[in-house]
């Protein structure tokens, strides 16, 4: 189990200190209490409607549902540590951030927090039940810098159909088809393009990051966006690979991997320490993988190792 990890320097350095001055053996104690008690607020709503919240950061709460594998996880605080890491350590004040394919909000409230009154984040999530939670854990939060949209990014402007995956299984709904949870129902939802979303909301390219999470459905955000993403300056995404959801929607992971070369970008792991960035080569099997793309690493990394502002 991995807590989640605080994004301020201040707050690196008291969990430094806290390790420093505490011996591993009471550290121990009170991370097995913590997790005892964890563990019992959620086996009270595991599995049922019922819902409880949680603090994940902070000044930052979630309202989390029994019903959802993923906000288990997040209630434990073990999903995509690094990811969240590295755009905690990597935004700022002032930035703008798209969170595509939000699901109840996790990467949309971290990053609201981070960028501040000054800063803008958009949310997307085209599930009618996934949206009501998303943008009731924005409500929570009195997040005056979100706005939330009830729209799936793909390579047109249109409708599609959604499939809904089992009970449990939220997380993995897709407009290809989802690879757990099996298939509970459709949704008629609206597709829209990210060049049409950026040209309409005026959304800078520069100091702006993207995280896309669609269920295989990325290689179609992208194709909807080949404008916006082409230019040199175009924003740094963070974008999930994972080989049975792309299959299931008609594509792969290499497939992806070259979309996202073909706009301009080199890809690389995912970290929040600047020098453990490095490039990731076209592997010959893909593990599922959380990959950073960007057309200037050494700006990111820059950022990430605090020695720029913008």
């Amino acid at each position: 189990m991995t807590h989640n990890k605080p994004s301020s320097f201040l707050g690196r350095i008291a969990v430094r200190a806290y390790e420093a001055c505490v011996p591993q053996r009471i550290r121990t104690g009170l991370h097995n209490r913590w997790f005892v008690r964890h563990s019992a607020r959620w086996e009270k709503i595991r599995n049922t409607p019922g819902s409880l919240i949680t603090r994940i950061a902070p000044g930052i709460r979630m309202n989390l549902h029994g019903d959802s594998r993923l906000c288990e996880m997040i209630h434990f605080g073990n999903f995509e540590t690094e990811t969240l890491g590295f755009f905690e350590c990597f935004l700022r004040p002032g930035d703008t951030f798209l969170d595509i394919g939000a699901n109840v909000g996790l990467y949309t409230l971290t990053a609201a927090r981070l960028v501040g009154p000054r800063g803008r984040v958009h949310a997307f999530e085209p599930c009618s039940q996934t949206f009501e939670r998303l943008s009731g854990n924005v409500k929570l939060n009195r997040l005056g810098n979100v706005s939330c949209h009830r729209v799936a990014f793909s390579h047109e402007n249109a409708t599609a159909q959604l499939t809904v995956a089992g009970a449990g299984f939220d997380a993995w709904n897709s407009l290809g088809t989802p690879y757990m949870g099996g298939l509970a129902g459709t949704e008629t939802v609206t597709t829209m393009t990210l060049d049409r979303f950026a040209h309409e909301n005026g959304i800078p390219r520069t100091n702006c990051a993207l995280k896309i999470d669609v269920e295989g459905w990325e290689k179609q955000v992208l194709l909807g966006g080949r404008e916006f993403l082409s230019a040199k300056d175009a924003p740094v995404m963070c974008v999930e690979f994972t080989e049975e959801a792309a299959g299931l929607a008609g594509t792969s992971c290499a497939e992806l991997y070259a979309a996202i070369e073909s706009l301009g970008y080199s890809l690389f792991s995912v970290s929040p320490q600047a020098e453990a960035v490095q490039p990731f080569p076209l592997p010959g099997h893909f593990p599922n993988v959380n990959l950073l793309a960007s057309k200037d690493i050494a700006a990111v990394r820059a950022r990430l190792s605090g020695m720029s502002s913008q």
